[in-house]
């Protein structure tokens, strides 16, 4: 029978585990390594291409400065700026020609109270097409002056009115009145008073030859229609 001896001064321990768990970690450490310096790497390359950009940017930005202020001194000429006045005030004219007075007044009518008159009207057209009326109220009270305010809050032609001013009038016949000076903006609506020719020319064609028959009347027919001009009676002279 043998009897096991050891004669080692400490007893002999397992490294293995040991050993495999520093390798494992090791491997972790440069798995680890190799994508932050991937994501660095990757990360220049963006700042890279980021400030490629923005050079680039900033050119075209140089270039269209220079441009902008080439167009500025353009048209910060003496004929430029004589052109751009005469093409406002023509402007300004076709504006002012398409305005119907006739329907600016019907319309005014709707809205102004009997006690109430209008004493001045001063159009302006304004960048949108649109009409700013300066407008002029007096009334020998207040009440139809609120009246007719309300009256244009309500309407769909007119906006909201602004009270530029208001005093007292005194007339000749000692009567004293309160006059309004006010803003108003004022859409037209153009389709409320169509011509009439306008609408019969946009009926269909078979109503307007119904209602012309000898449109299409051919012309041999109108011809046998028309009567034959009597030849005058010449008198006969009779020669010696």
């Amino acid at each position: 029978m043998r009897v096991p001896i050891n004669l080692a001064s400490q007893p002999l321990e397992n490294l293995r585990p040991v050993r495999a768990a520093v390798v494992a970690a090791a491997l972790v450490a440069l798995v680890l390594g190799a994508l932050l310096l991937n994501r660095e790497l990757r990360n220049r390359n963006e700042f890279r291409a980021l400030i490629q950009q923005q050079a680039g940017l900033e050119l075209s930005l140089r270039e269209l400065t220079a441009q902008q202020q080439e167009m500025e001194s353009a048209l910060s000429t003496t004929e430029a700026q004589q052109i751009r006045e005469r093409s406002g005030f023509m402007n300004s004219l076709i504006l002012r020609k398409s305005l119907s007075w006739t329907q600016l007044f019907m319309d005014l009518e709707k809205t102004l109270p009997e006690r109430a008159r209008i004493t001045a009207i001063q159009p302006q057209l304004n960048a949108t097409e649109d009409v700013d009326l300066n407008l002029t109220v007096s009334a020998a009270s207040m009440e139809p002056l609120v009246e007719f305010l309300k009256n244009l809050e309500s309407s769909s032609e007119f906006g909201a009115p602004v009270v530029g001013a208001q005093h007292y009038v005194t007339e000749r016949t000692a009567e004293t009145g309160i006059e309004l000076v006010l803003t108003s903006r004022y859409v037209q609506n153009r389709s409320k008073n169509l011509p009439a020719k306008a609408e019969a020319d946009s009926s269909p064609p078979s109503q307007q030859a119904a209602a012309d028959p000898e449109a299409e009347m051919p012309a041999e027919e109108m011809v046998e229609e028309m009567p034959e001009a009597a030849e005058p009676d010449m008198p006969v002279q009779e020669q010696p």
